[in-house]
């Protein structure tokens, strides 16, 4: 396969031409197009690495998920491009990212419950259809207009058991994460820090899993009809405690706390800021407005999505955890072959295991060419020798995938996923199976 920037002008599916590389995210990159019709949008392509069937399916369950707060995912498919195998989505556009605005400054109270009166309806919609987020930080949360809306690209299903009781609970605690982040710019709280009302109890206890999103919905609304944790005297079923609730419990709980005390929203939540002097009141201005600025000031190089979807985890910067390296991104061929790999899309995070796979492995890092996959080898062995890195190319060619643990079976995978993530490798770690005899 050849540098992503090379399929620049190339057109897939007949009908995406694809314009200008956004940005590269491991395995996959972001390029401005036209949505068929001439309307601008954002085209995600992506090596098939043996789990074309995973991939598609788990596109096909997000699109029909109708929520205003997601990203729409207008298209996808399969193609060849020079003989690559290749998948593609085609996605609404994004004019900014909340990790931009963040660079600049932290919201307000008001701003950051608009923030969050968008994202829990998103989550609620996603877990509703048995979807996980599991990438909810500030380069993945969008502004498309005034509307704040979450990158859905990277979305997937949720695994069985007990294991999506936790796959959600851990996008509860992202989400307080993100709030506590837009308050404070800080991903932890310091100690003996108060958060403004009501956003202190909705980040203590959503950070220590006391509450799901039922509860975060009821401190969200009016403080009149505010609905804690129902109590054995009060006619509302009482929210499930801890991430191992059922999801008959807590679908249960969320129905019963909407009615009662979340009046329905009439139009998506939009993220204003606030601009105010010493002699006059208040103004609110549109969010747009700022992040306009803030992309002239920062300079329209590297907003993402045009800056959009892949980034769209930023896409303005796309993060794919990337934007730091992005939620943001950098990666296997930019403009300028990237001489430091970024860790692989999370959207393709865990493929379950199919026909002849017998071979679960940890991914990393991936890059087109070898000697930079060695280099990152080199470095992590360094410094994490336990972790037992390694070059694997499924293919016997590019992409040079940079794995860790060696081959296991999926428990083993997943376990070790974990402890890669707590070692300090990209938190888009993710775990594959793939064939046999692949090395």
């Amino acid at each position: 396969m050849q540098l992503w920037n090379e399929y620049e002008g190339r057109i897939v599916a007949d009908q995406f031409p694809l314009k200008k590389l956004l940005e590269p995210e491991g395995r996959s990159a972001f390029f401005s197009t036209t949505n068929g019709s001439g309307a601008p949008a954002v085209i995600r392509l992506i090596e098939a690495h043996f789990d074309e069937p995973e991939i598609l399916s788990r596109w096909s369950a997000v699109a029909k998920v109708d929520q205003p707060n997601l990203i729409k995912l207008k298209k996808f498919g399969q193609t060849t491009l020079d003989e690559t195998a290749l998948l593609y989505a085609v996605m609404e556009p994004a004019d900014a990212s909340l990790a931009d605005i963040l660079k600049e400054r932290p919201l307000t109270a008001q701003e950051t419950r608009q923030l969050a009166i968008s994202l829990v309806p998103a989550l609620e919609a996603l877990h509703t259809g048995n979807l996980v987020h599991e990438h909810l930080e500030a380069a993945y949360v969008l502004a498309v207009g005034e509307v704040i809306k979450l990158r859905s690209d990277c979305i997937r299903e949720a695994p069985e058991g007990a294991e999506a009781a936790e796959a959600k609970a851990r996008d509860v605690r992202d989400l307080a994460t993100v709030l506590l982040q837009a308050l404070t710019l800080q991903r932890r709280l310091p100690a003996g820090t108060t958060l403004p009302a009501p956003f202190h109890e909705i980040v203590t206890n959503g950070l220590s899993g006391a509450w799901g999103l039922p509860q975060i919905a009821a401190a969200l609304a009016p403080a009149a009809t505010f609905v804690p944790a129902a109590t054995p005297k009060q006619t509302a079923p009482s929210a499930p405690s801890g991430p191992t609730a059922s999801t008959k419990e807590s679908e249960a709980y969320a129905e019963s706390t909407i009615r009662t005390s979340k009046p329905a929203p009439q139009q998506p939540s939009r993220l204003v800021a606030p601009v105010a002097t010493q002699d006059e009141p208040r103004r609110i201005l549109p969010w747009t407005t700022i992040a306009a600025a803030l992309i002239l000031a920062i300079f329209i190089g590297w907003h993402f999505l045009h800056k959009s979807p892949a980034p769209i985890p930023t896409l303005a910067t796309m993060p794919s955890q990337a934007s730091q390296t992005s939620p943001t991104v950098s990666a296997v061929g930019a403009s300028t072959p990237s001489d430091s790999g970024t860790s692989v899309a999370s959207s393709e995070r865990v493929a379950p295991a199919t026909g002849a796979r017998t071979q679960w492995r940890v991914v990393a890092y991936t890059y087109n060419h070898q000697n930079q996959a060695q280099d990152k080898v080199a470095q992590i062995l360094s410094k994490h020798p336990a972790l037992n890195p390694e070059v694997f190319a499924p293919k016997g060619h590019a992409p040079y995938l940079v794995t860790v643990g060696g081959g296991m079976d999926r428990d083993a995978a997943m376990t070790f996923r974990r402890k890669a993530r707590a070692e300090g490798l990209p938190r888009d770690t993710y775990a594959q199976n793939f064939p046999a005899n692949a090395r």
